[in-house]
């Protein structure tokens, strides 16, 4: 905010046409010139009511410049008296100040007056009142003529006015106050919604980057054992499943590193590829001793999921459950919208074990993380295990659509 009482901060703290308003309608009443000043005396509202002899005068720089001196003069000595005073200004007229004080200081003078106490004789004005005025003596007469033309009022007069003078000032204040509450509540709010806005920003920052940090962590060792598999078979025959391994391998790391640098959340349908893929490698591998099963229901295909959420839930399947077994090994991937929500399991007839083994994987924790990041509580990882008889992985997620 602007240095306390300036021009800015009056401006800053109320309606300055209000004000101005206020001011006209106290002059008025007052049947006296009236007018708002700021701490340095610069006037804040358009003069009311103003005499003659004052336009006059304010119309000269020089007078201008001194009258801006008598009103910041007449608000602080009104601020040392602590209410309204009354005093004679630069040029010889009466004028009263009362101090407008905000928060303890002094933030501006609201003044009034431009009247005489007694009538004066234009032998008096001139040899008197003549000398502190910034005239030429070419404009003295005019001038003379609006000074005697001031009006002249008694005591009483004057007290009553500083009274109404006061009350008017209290109400000024009041006014001023009113808006600052309500301003600083505002700014507060403000700061509170921008804090607010910053603490989600920074929260989906770290979300995302904690994300990045979890792909970036998975297991590297389906790559290179495939790539051990691939050179093996390279050596030992002539090789056209080589080839449609190394198709199918190339498949299968251009989707990840083309999406992990995108979308967080990716179609089901996009993620089933990258899954054949991976599959059709694994069946490779384990020749006729594997098979897969992908059973998802068409309306389900667009609904989208996190990036490379499933990938680690199947080669769970597959390195823990299928490779150690001795029978024929089947991985079973299910999908489906229930009450709009997309329900995922991921079965295999593998050796199977208890459900609080399988939670400590690297990968199975990575899932649990990363869907808690995306959905919060509206998410949900189940799993079902019996030794020798398979596992079963279970996700139920909130159903989003492009």
């Amino acid at each position: 905010m602007a240095s306390y009482g300036s021009y800015e901060w009056w401006s800053e703290v109320i309606e300055l046409d209000r004000l101005k308003d206020l001011v006209d309608r106290f002059a008025a009443a007052m049947h006296v010139g009236a007018v708002i000043a700021t701490t340095d005396g610069t006037a804040l509202t358009i003069p009311s009511n103003f005499c003659a002899f004052c336009r006059r005068l304010r119309s000269h720089p020089e007078g201008r410049c001194g009258c801006e001196r008598s009103d910041a003069w007449g608000g602080e000595h009104a601020l040392d008296v602590g209410g309204p005073l009354v005093y004679r200004c630069h040029c010889g007229l009466i004028d009263m100040a009362s101090p407008l004080i905000i928060e303890g200081r002094l933030v501006g003078t609201l003044l009034c007056g431009q009247v005489l106490l007694r009538p004066y004789t234009e032998e008096e004005v001139r040899k008197e009142i003549v000398p502190l005025w910034p005239c030429d003596a070419t404009e003295i007469d005019d001038w003379v003529q609006d000074f005697l033309a001031l009006p002249v009022v008694d005591e009483t007069t004057v007290l009553n006015a500083m009274n109404l003078l006061n009350v008017m000032a209290s109400h000024v204040v009041e006014l001023c106050e009113r808006h600052l509450i309500e301003s600083k509540l505002l700014h507060r709010t403000m700061e509170l919604v921008k804090a607010q806005r910053d603490k989600e920003t920074l929260e989906r920052n770290l979300k995302m980057a904690q994300l990045k940090a979890l792909q970036n962590q998975l297991n590297p060792h389906f790559m290179f054992n495939t790539l051990n598999i691939m050179s093996r078979m390279a050596m030992f025959e002539g090789a056209p499943q080589t080839q449609e391994l190394t198709i199918q391998f190339a498949d299968y790391l251009r989707y990840i590193l083309r999406r992990q640098s995108r979308d967080e959340l990716v179609p089901l349908s996009s993620e089933l590829e990258c899954l054949k893929q991976y599959l059709s490698i694994q069946k490779v591998r384990f020749s006729d001793r594997f098979s897969y099963v992908l059973d998802v229901e068409p309306e389900a295909l667009s609904c989208k999921i996190p990036f490379l959420i499933l990938q680690p839930i199947v080669e769970n399947a597959v390195v823990h459950g299928i490779e150690p077994s001795l029978r024929p090994g089947v991985v079973l991937l299910r999908g489906k919208i229930c009450e709009g929500r997309l329900e995922i399991s991921v079965e295999d007839n593998g050796v199977g074990c208890l459900p609080e083994k399988i939670k400590e994987g690297l990968g199975i924790s990575h899932v649990k993380e990363r869907l808690k990041l995306h959905y919060g509580n509206d998410a949900s990882f189940r799993i079902w295990s019996k030794p020798d008889v398979g596992t079963k992985v279970g996700i139920c997620i909130p159903c989003k659509e492009d």
